[in-house]
């Protein structure tokens, strides 16, 4: 059985998922060609999802699961 990571492992975790969310979206947003907006607009809605989830562990102790969900106690 896996150990569950402790709060501070849980938070670092989502911080690099948050700036790995927020380069990949400042890469598009530099890019031009067809299909970039579309694009562009799917990567922010996964940096507002990682940046909420960010919050939700850092304030309130939330866990999520490599797919985004969140793991209930």
């Amino acid at each position: 059985m896996a150990k569950k990571p402790n709060y501070f492992q849980n938070v670092a975790n989502e911080v690099n998922q948050s700036i790995k969310a927020y380069r990949d979206t400042l890469q598009m947003s530099n890019t031009s060609g067809p299909g970039t907006d579309a694009r562009a607009n799917a990567l922010r809605a996964m940096e507002d999802k990682q940046t909420g989830q960010l919050f939700g562990a850092i304030l309130q102790g939330r866990r999520y699961d490599s797919k985004g969900k969140q793991i209930k106690k």
